[in-house]
């Protein structure tokens, strides 16, 4: 009997501590200065908000797609949350069927990612009047590679959000992987 009570408790309480959580997470992602598309926002305090623009149904996707935008960022896996989008025209298809989370929106995440990823490394290099191709994204930061400076995401989010989005030709996608499933791998 006590352990039927202790579980009607703790489901009474949960959706309220998971709804705490999406709301700060949420709240983040509206102040965040680096805003490169709907899908993604970086903050100045180095996290990185992805979107979920589907809901969960048991197939992964709330670990998939910030995965997803993550390694394309090259950003530190513990500083991305993932927010629960609202029902919007803004993040287009929003049908929770047919596993399409993944399959229709990988190379959308990973266009998110290396475009943040650009504009973090301009910023960088306009900060140091280095040339960005001197520049490369590691692991949450921007390295100098002659000189060995270093600048956090958080730090250049602001920067980075003052220059130009760039054009999708411009953006550079990390090599896929050998069975990646990108539709523009087949």
């Amino acid at each position: 009997m006590l352990g039927a009570g202790a579980f009607v408790l703790s489901v009474r309480w949960m959706p309220h501590e998971i709804e705490s959580e999406s709301s700060v997470a949420s709240g983040g992602m509206t102040n965040a200065p680096l805003r490169p598309n709907v899908y993604l926002a970086i903050d100045t305090d180095g996290t990185a908000y992805v979107i979920a623009h589907r809901s969960e149904m048991g197939s992964g996707s709330r670990t998939a797609l910030p995965r997803i935008v993550a390694d394309e960022l090259d950003a530190d896996w513990a500083r991305v949350k993932i927010v629960q989008a609202i029902g919007d025209e803004k993040y287009g298809d929003q049908d929770t069927d047919g596993s399409h989370s993944v399959r229709s929106f990988f190379d959308t995440l990973r266009e998110s990612g290396a475009t943040a990823r650009l504009m973090l490394v301009r910023a960088a290099a306009a900060q140091w009047g280095v040339p960005a191709a001197e520049c490369a994204a590691e692991m949450h930061t921007v390295v100098h590679k002659p000189s060995g400076k270093k600048s956090g995401y958080g730090d250049l989010a602001a920067a980075a959000a003052k220059l130009e989005v760039p054009k999708k030709e411009d953006v550079k996608l990390k090599r896929a992987a050998s069975g990646a499933t990108s539709e523009k791998a087949r």
